[in-house]
């Protein structure tokens, strides 16, 4: 049954990477900046290096996978797959418990495109409770942890910094724990605006000058007048 569900899991994260090679740029549209991914990092009493990581502003998707996550006191997780290019990046999870936590997932992605970024969860539940499958930006979550006290789940987490970059993290826990504050993010994409029509490496979005493939051309030099007829005399014979 274990390998069943590990078999379906990389099914759906399968299909969920086919867009990458489906969606990529041509190199006059990309210049949306670096695009990196974290599949899962944690930081506080408990480290959890970023796994797997990547950022490339390549044309092409840079990817990196980990088949599962090396063993560790708060998350466990299978099928950790990240990808980035220029102006773009995606990041999944599969197979999610934080068992302290309550908090559980078939599947967790985030992807984020020219400066936009979503968010989508597949049946999550924390403490027996269903998550959305497509939550609001930065919608909270509240929990009470035995021992430790409040923890706050935030679910399609945006953040965008000074230069218009967006970072969308899927699951993002913040919790205090002995007198630290520990997080932990699930899927996170980061990804930078494209050029607008008119910047460098855009092509331009209209005609260039007034002239344009097709345009009838304004002569140069009026055509010279017609030479006046000289009546010739004459009969014209009629038959008949």
């Amino acid at each position: 049954m274990r390998l069943q569900a590990l078999t379906k899991c990389a099914a759906v994260a399968g299909a969920l990477a086919l867009p990458f090679a489906a969606v990529v740029p041509g190199a006059a549209a990309t210049t949306g900046g670096a695009g990196s991914a974290v599949a899962i990092s944690a930081g506080g009493p408990v480290a959890v290096p970023p796994t797997p990581a990547v950022t490339s502003d390549a044309q092409r998707p840079v990817r990196k996978s980990v088949v599962e996550l090396p063993p560790n006191p708060i998350v466990e997780a299978r099928l950790l797959n990240a990808a980035a290019w220029s102006g773009h990046a995606r990041a999944s999870v599969a197979d999610l418990r934080l068992l302290k936590l309550g908090l559980r997932a078939s599947l967790v992605t985030a992807k984020c495109e020219n400066g936009n970024g979503v968010s989508h969860l597949v049946k999550a539940t924390l403490n027996g409770r269903t998550l959305k499958a497509d939550a609001a930006p930065n919608t909270a979550v509240t929990v009470n942890l035995t021992g430790v006290g409040a923890a706050t789940v935030t679910l399609n987490r945006h953040v965008r910094d000074k230069d218009g970059n967006l970072t969308v993290t899927a699951i993002e826990v913040s919790a205090t724990v002995a007198g630290q504050t520990q997080t932990i993010s699930i899927a996170s994409a980061t990804c930078g605006k494209g050029a607008q029509p008119g910047e460098p490496g855009q092509p331009p979005s209209g005609p260039s000058d007034p002239s344009d493939p097709g345009a009838p051309s304004t002569p140069t030099t009026p055509p010279s007048a017609a030479p006046i007829p000289t009546p010739i005399t004459g009969d014209l014979p009629v038959t008949g």
